[in-house]
């Protein structure tokens, strides 16, 4: 099976075309740019630090843990009574976090039914795949904790003997290994999840989309297709980078002449439509050289195929 890359770059740019351009309609193309707005509400990138040059004399001795600790716990004496108050702005920050997550995993049926109907609507496809967003919606949250605890269990069978290592000058060379090998699994660990949430937006979604299944019955079906080509659909990812830093490129410099403008929340997206509804078209281009049944843009499928998919 010959699996072409920038193949469908070009016919996901020319469909964006088609649906943007052709003809040209301001309001359909702030309503479409809208639910792509709501549809990337949650999505974001994370921070760095300090990976290379650690220096053995950075690491503390036994003194000066001590003293640290002694400081962490007199700074929670003086701030114990603002602790009703952290906790409860920490609890808000999560509850609008989760409403985040609900939302743009509602709204990522939405912009994807309006790139394949080439329709400006909102509601209907609101109501339509409910079932498919909160499906969505667990998912991702479950997902995240499943992330979060994985790389916890990382830090504490790790760092923390990195910490004891160091008290002892002895030890430091056990300390720094024992911190490189939880910086490789932890290089691992975010590698196989940035696969699994590209996998996620670029087929994962358009399969739910197409058979109305839940992420777990899609991933079910996705699977073994996975399994055949793993090499095309790992291929993929570096692609989609390779995409994103020349996205990246224009963005900036797009930003610089237009003053930030493109950096404003909805106003940017509108903007920029074109380019995120030509990469959002591109994924469901690639999935359908694997096969007929992943093309969205082919006729509705009956209940019958569902029904055998999920079996």
């Amino acid at each position: 099976m010959n699996i072409a890359y920038f193949d469908p770059l070009n016919r996901a740019w020319n469909r964006m075309t088609d649906i943007l351009f052709h003809p040209f309609d301001l309001a359909k193309w702030l309503v479409i740019g809208f639910a792509a707005w709501l549809a990337g509400l949650a999505d974001g990138g994370g921070g760095g630090g300090r990976a290379f040059g650690v220096d053995p004399n950075d690491f503390p001795s036994r003194h000066n843990i001590s003293q640290g600790l002694d400081e962490i716990g007199n700074q929670f004496l003086e701030h114990a009574l603002l602790l009703p108050f952290i906790l409860t702005a920490g609890l808000l920050l999560l509850v609008f976090i989760l409403a985040l997550v609900w939302v743009s995993s509602r709204a990522k049926f939405i912009f994807l039914d309006n790139v394949v109907q080439n329709r400006a609507a909102i509601v209907d496809p609101w109501s339509s795949y409910s079932a498919q967003g909160n499906s969505l919606f667990l998912w991702r949250l479950g997902f995240g904790v499943l992330v979060f605890l994985t790389l916890g269990v990382v830090l504490l069978l790790f760092i923390g003997p990195a910490a004891g290592f160091s008290i002892g000058g002895g030890f430091r060379g056990l300390s720094i290994a024992a911190m490189a090998l939880a910086g490789v699994l932890v290089l691992i660990i975010g590698l196989g999840a940035s696969y699994v949430s590209l996998f996620l937006e670029a087929f994962i979604i358009p399969i739910m989309y197409k058979y109305r299944l839940s992420t777990t019955e899609a991933w079910r079906y996705f699977l073994p297709w996975l399994k055949s080509h793993s090499l095309q659909f790992v291929v993929y990812g570096p692609f989609v980078l390779l995409l994103f830093m020349v996205f990246a490129i224009v963005f900036a410099i797009a930003c610089l002449l237009t003053c930030c403008v493109l950096a404003l929340p909805y106003v940017g997206t509108v903007l920029m439509l074109p380019i995120i509804m030509t990469y959002r078209i591109l994924s469901l281009e690639f999935l359908a050289q694997f096969d007929p049944g992943f093309d969205l843009f082919a006729d509705v499928v009956t209940d019958e195929v569902v029904d055998e998919i999920i079996e």
